[in-house]
């Protein structure tokens, strides 16, 4: 079956909100909540997710919020908690040590946590890598691999790019590891396009954070129902 993940900042919009749509996401069987971890320079996203961070950074959220919160998800969800973070989250937040039991998986975008920092490590893979770079990351890369769609920041696409179609097939000749496709993913039209050509999984980002910010409950919910018949 093919497998969905959600981008997600912890605790964004509030933590209220936050946890009304982790419900709406274990009841339309969402696999993986990409847990956004909120810090003060995420400089490779675009403008949807570092206001999404600086919003929850100026409610006062810290280390040990962001500790309550992944044992929280951990003890109610059955979906899969993939941290995603920068190098001054796994400082700042103390990602490799007290918090590693909580994750399925963690993905560092400026930085490569290798196997031998966490157990279950992802990378993320782009058109301009070399074949070397490739099969070098894939030895530390477990549950799947995020392949982009494009090179560009998050929330950067009017449309999902095809350049992924080439990278996922360089992926898939050096590895079996699930491939997934992120950057621009915004619909049910898109997720079913990657599909189509191959895909293990879509990740959608930008469009999933913006659309929490804006809109009801039960748009939400509408949403996540349409997602669930195309998987």
């Amino acid at each position: 079956m093919k497998q969905l993940a959600l981008y997600l900042p912890c605790c964004f919009p509030n933590e209220t909100k936050f946890f009304d749509v982790l419900n709406l996401m274990e009841k339309y069987k969402v696999d993986i909540l990409e847990l956004g971890v909120p810090v003060t320079n995420p400089h490779m996203d675009g403008a949807v997710i570092r206001e999404s961070h600086q919003q929850v950074l100026n409610q006062g959220f810290n280390k040990a919020d962001f500790k309550q919160i992944l044992a929280r998800i951990k003890e109610q969800y059955s979906f899969k908690v993939v941290v995603m973070t920068y190098a001054e989250g796994l400082t700042e937040y103390d990602l490799l040590t007290s918090c590693k039991n909580k994750m399925d998986g963690l993905l560092c975008v400026d930085r490569t946590v290798t196997i031998e920092d966490f157990h279950s490590p992802i990378q993320i893979y782009n058109e301009e890598m070399t074949d070397e770079v490739l099969k070098e990351q894939l030895e530390h890369n477990r549950l799947f691999a995020y392949c982009m769609s494009g090179i560009g920041k998050t929330g950067s696409f009017n449309h999902v790019p095809n350049n992924y179609m080439d990278t996922m097939k360089r992926i898939k000749t050096f590895s079996s590891i699930p491939v997934y496709i992120g950057f621009g993913i915004k619909d049910q039209r898109d997720v079913a396009s990657v599909f189509a050509n191959g895909a293990d999984g879509a990740i959608i980002g930008s469009y999933f954070v913006n659309l929490v910010a804006t809109s009801t409950m039960e748009h939400i919910e509408n949403y996540l129902s349409e997602l669930k018949y195309i998987r």
